[in-house]
Parts: C-alpha cells; sequence; structure tokens
C-alpha cells in the first residue's frame, strides 16, 4: 500500500484574502459584535493555538449544543444522544484541535486562509487549511455568538465532502447502530475497512459494489471508493471515476481535494496547476499550493522549477519538514553542493539534529553530496 492510500486509510479510521460583502450584527443578549474583525480574530486565534500545540482551544470552540439539535432529525441518533454511549460518541467528534496539533507536532502544518460573508445565508465563515505529508485538507468553518463568545456553529468539511454536522451524525449513528445492530452496516463497512488494510483492494471493490444501495448515504463509502480506485485502476481510469463522482451529487470542493493530492503525488503538473486554479476559487490563495505544485514538479523530474516553487513558499510558510527536505532533493539534482550544504546545516537550528544525524541522513539518501 503506498503513502497516498495509507493517509487516506488514516483519515476516514480516525474519523487571507476576504469575499463579499461584510455584514455585522451586534449580538446585544451576549455582549459581542460578529464582524470580520471579529471573526477574523477568532480565526487567528484556532490557528495560534494549533501551532503553539494547545489543543484546547480549537475543541472547545464548536458550538456543540447548537449541532446536537442539527442531527437529533435522526431518530435513532435522537435517542443515542440521551444515552451515555451516545454522548461519548458525540463528544469524540469534537477532538479536531487535539488532531490538529499532532499533525502539526508529526511535521505538518495549519493555518487561517481565508474570511468570507455568504450574503445568501446571511453567515460568516472561515477557511482553515491543515496540511501533512503533500496532502491538504480545508476546512469551511460558519461562525456566530454562543454564551458570549464566537463559536463554529457548523461547516464543510473538504476532505470528506459533508457537513460537519452530517459527519457527526454519521459517526454517532454508526456507532449506535454496531451497539444494536452489530451483523448489520457497520460491521460490514468494518469488513471492508479490514479487507482494505489486507490490501485486498479489488475484494473491498467487490464489496462496495455488492452493498451499494445499502451504503451509499454514507461518506465514508466514497471514502473508500476513492482507496480502492487509486490501488486498481489506471491513472486516467482514476481521474475519471472521482470525476464521475458529482452525478452523486459530491461535492466539487471534495472531488478537487482528493483530485489535487493524486495529481501532486504522481508528478502530472498541468493537471496540478489546473486544480489548484479551481481549489483556489474557493479556498483563497494558500502559499501550501506553490510547496504542493513544488512536488509535482519535482516528481516530474522538473527539478529547477521545483526548486523555485520550494524557495518561494519558504518565504511564506514555515521551514516544514517537507519544504526542507525538498529543497534538499532538488539541490542534489542540480548539483547544487554549496547549497545542498547550507541548507543541510538549518536541519541544526530547525529540527535540533546534530551534526551526525545530518551526515547519516546525506549519506543514506544523498550520497553523492556526501563525497
Amino acid at each position: 500500500m503506498n503513502r497516498f492510500s495509507t493517509i487516506l486509510i488514516m483519515v476516514v479510521c480516525v474519523v487571507m484574502s476576504a469575499c463579499g460583502v461584510r455584514k455585522d450584527k451586534t449580538d446585544e443578549a451576549e455582549g459581542i459584535e460578529v464582524n470580520q474583525q471579529s471573526v477574523e480574530a477568532f480565526a487567528k486565534q484556532i490557528e495560534q493555538s494549533v501551532l503553539s500545540e494547545k489543543a484546547d482551544f480549537l475543541n472547545n470552540s464548536f458550538d456543540k449544543e447548537h449541532i446536537k439539535n442539527l442531527i437529533r432529525d435522526n431518530s435513532i441518533v435522537n435517542s443515542s444522544l440521551d444515552a451515555d454511549f451516545g454522548k461519548q460518541y458525540f463528544d469524540d467528534c469534537f477532538y479536531t484541535g487535539t488532531e490538529m496539533v499532532r499533525l502539526v507536532g508529526a511535521g505538518g502544518d495549519y493555518k487561517f486562509v481565508k474570511y468570507y460573508f455568504d450574503e445568501k445565508d446571511s453567515t460568516h465563515h472561515i477557511v482553515m487549511r491543515s496540511y501533512i505529508d503533500f496532502m491538504v485538507n480545508f476546512y469551511d468553518y460558519i461562525v456566530d455568538s454562543c454564551n458570549g463568545k464566537l463559536a463554529i456553529k457548523d461547516g464543510f468539511i473538504y476532505n470528506m465532502g459533508c457537513k460537519l454536522s452530517d459527519n457527526v451524525r454519521e459517526n454517532v449513528l454508526l456507532n449506535a447502530l454496531y451497539l444494536t445492530n452489530p451483523e448489520g452496516t457497520p460491521k460490514m463497512l468494518a469488513d471492508i475497512r479490514e479487507t482494505m488494510k489486507e490490501n485486498h483492494f479489488k475484494e473491498a471493490e467487490k464489496m462496495l459494489q455488492e452493498h451499494r444501495s445499502e451504503l451509499k448515504e454514507y461518506n465514508i463509502y466514497y471514502q473508500f471508493k476513492i482507496i480502492n480506485w487509486h490501488e486498481t485502476l489506471s491513472k486516467n481510469a482514476f481521474v475519471d471515476s472521482v470525476k464521475n463522482m458529482a452525478k452523486d451529487n459530491r461535492d466539487e470542493r471534495y472531488l478537487l481535494t482528493h483530485l489535487l493530492s493524486f495529481y501532486t503525488n504522481e508528478g502530472m503538473v498541468d493537471e496540478t496547476e489546473e486544480n489548484i486554479d479551481k481549489l483556489i476559487a474557493h479556498t483563497g490563495d494558500d502559499p501550501i499550493y506553490l510547496l504542493l505544485f513544488g512536488k509535482a514538479n519535482y516528481i516530474a523530474k522538473n527539478f529547477q522549477d521545483a526548486l523555485y516553487c520550494y524557495e518561494t513558499s519558504s518565504e511564506f510558510l514555515p521551514e516544514i519538514w517537507d519544504l526542507w527536505y525538498g529543497k534538499l532533493e532538488c539541490y542534489d539534482a542540480l548539483g547544487e553542493k554549496e547549497k545542498f550544504a547550507k541548507c543541510l546545516e538549518s536541519g541544526k537550528s530547525n529540527y535540533n539534529m546534530s551534526g551526525e544525524e545530518l551526515k547519516n541522513l546525506t549519506k543514506k539518501y544523498f550520497p553523492k553530496m556526501s563525497k
């Protein structure tokens, strides 16, 4: 199983430009003004708390009571929320801060990238971005007042292709069903997941096809489809299959996010660039796109173009591991020994690496630079 599929399985198992016209709202009962400035400040506080490895602020930024009321429209979920097990399943869905801190600690990045006001629904939105291992995800959160402070009321999760509240509802529902009907849909999904973990992707795809009518209402079904297609289909067939998900009313943002990861890691430069342009229309610009474009160029052996992307993105991104290592790869490919040595040396200050560790890394992965 390659890195792309492994990370996707981890995702499904774990379950700054402004646009639009700003409209301010003062909640006199709660004593807080909801406007572009306050919402942006809230988003920046979320970003800084995660980058400071403090998970609690984001964990506690969700209006859980509001979301709980949104998902009570399902009778099984509604009854489950009144039981201890249902309450626990619900609460387990709100450790996003913990997950983002873990991701940053593993060499990733987290950033507030866009504010906008949706005139149609009169809602304030913030778009947050996570990054790990040349894969991105975006969270389009709706922000409003709650008990005298700002809170996330709902949102859209790009790589899941659904609303935050829909994802919570599905998690509570599937866990509740597993307790009450362990031989039903949850077991079927668990069997498919285990089959995929054993790298039996064709068998898993067959199971998904056979049970499409029962499973297609669940977002996790489409996640499993993408993983299996990646492992069993040709490049063109994979792309066509993902694009055809639009027929199942899968959101364009969802399709673009998964195609971007695929194009990047396959070194499909033109497709990566086109896909980034389409995503920017939704997320706003983000220097992480330049990093991804650099990776696509490196895989395509366009080393000078890749290096330009990496060096330029360094001006706007923290020196995360992938960026540092990507520059080393380019300097190595281009035979730039002096620049390689200077970049390598920064590993001491950026990652607390010893001289011996840097020497061993060079010897193992860049042997011609160690001569």
